[in-house]
């Protein structure tokens, strides 16, 4: 087999990494491959610098008839039996190109725009598209595209960037809280005001049962704050809200001794950052909705609209440290094992052979 990953001039570094991560289990396999992308672009020097075979080749999303051709012909010479688009600019320069080099498999990354971008020719010459979540394949099917095949891949996590990195108290001091205080994040969407006096009221008893407990209130969507003063007392020695989480997510990850998933329905991203970080997680949902957290495995399920629940739970988290290093360390291992680069590009390698042997 022989295999082509093409990408426009990707900048995300992710978008870098992923297809770095894809090209060292290609050589590792010793698979016969090359890096298709714009000269000069960040991949093309990044690649060199690496030691990847890489070709040079202006891919702007043109489809213009000679751009079509030299393309045809540098694909025939490398007698390419499967080609990988990351972005719409190498898809839009090279699918034509590589129908008429007579490539036999052609797949391609897909993104949430996805559509707006790609002419809906072009999704029928593909064998698969690629998700980085089962999100975005539900927008897609929603639309009825015209494609052979949709597979999840998530585009994994680079766990060089938490190696070596020490827990952190950057939250504590923005907060002013003591040396030992135990900083514990809720993130859970806002507006649901039912849900919200639930947690209020387990922070309530926390205030009473476990004094050194700070609650920080990260949470996503607007904040009816005055609509809920009127309902619930929401002033309470133990409660913060940071709003603005996003912007220093890293630093208030790495500054947390306890995590609170407020709902299944939030993005798995916050449950991964906290993993990674080594971050003890409670989880409010029943047992099931989420692959990642299980039940005293890597986490703590409580029942959704518990105060009673959520409140023991955290006071057990922060009281049995022994349980809480076990759930954490096994979540880390969890997410490192199926979650990280390397095991995206291995999924992803398979997948091209399974595709190459249809």
């Amino acid at each position: 087999m022989s295999l082509c990953l093409a990408a426009g001039n990707p900048q995300e570094g992710m978008d870098l990494k992923q297809i770095f991560f894809i090209a060292q289990e290609l050589k590792k396999k010793k698979t016969r491959f090359f890096i298709l992308t714009s000269p000069g672009s960040d991949l093309y020097n990044q690649a060199k610098l690496w030691g990847f075979p890489v070709i040079g080749y202006k891919l702007d999303g043109s489809s213009r008839w000679l751009s079509t051709w030299k393309l045809c012909r540098l694909m025939k010479k490398n007698r390419i039996s499967l080609i990988h688009f990351f972005d719409e600019l190498a898809l839009n320069s090279g699918v034509k190109a590589s129908q008429k080099a007579g490539t036999a498999v052609r797949v391609a990354s897909a993104r949430s725009d996805f559509l707006k971008k790609v002419p809906a020719n072009y999704l029928k010459s593909l064998d698969s598209l690629i998700c980085s979540s089962e999100e975005v394949k539900k927008f897609l099917l929603k639309n009825n595209l015209s494609v052979a095949g949709i597979e999840v891949i998530p585009p994994g996590i680079d766990f060089s960037r938490y190696q070596d990195r020490q827990k952190k108290n950057w939250l504590s001091k923005e907060l002013g809280f003591s040396a030992d205080g135990v900083v514990v994040g809720l993130i859970t969407p806002l507006d649901d005001l039912k849900t919200l006096r639930s947690y209020f009221e387990a922070f309530r008893l926390l205030e009473k049962q476990a004094p050194k407990v700070k609650i920080v209130i990260l949470g996503q969507g607007e904040l009816h704050l005055e609509q809920l003063r009127h309902e619930f007392p929401v002033e309470m020695s133990n409660l913060y809200f940071y709003l603005g989480f996003l912007e220093k997510r890293e630093e208030i990850f790495s500054s947390l001794d306890l995590f609170i998933f407020g709902a299944f329905s939030l993005p798995e991203d916050y449950l991964l950052e906290a993993m990674v970080w080594k971050v003890p997680i409670i989880g409010v949902m029943a047992a099931g909705r989420s692959d990642l957290l299980i039940h005293r495995e890597t986490g703590y399920l409580v029942p959704p609209n518990d105060p009673a629940a959520l409140a023991q739970a955290v006071i057990k988290l922060y009281l049995d440290r022994a349980l809480s290093l076990e759930l954490s360390e096994q979540a880390y291992n969890l997410v490192f094992n199926k979650h990280s680069g390397e095991a995206m590009a291995q999924k992803m390698v398979d997948f091209y052979e399974f595709l190459a042997l249809q």
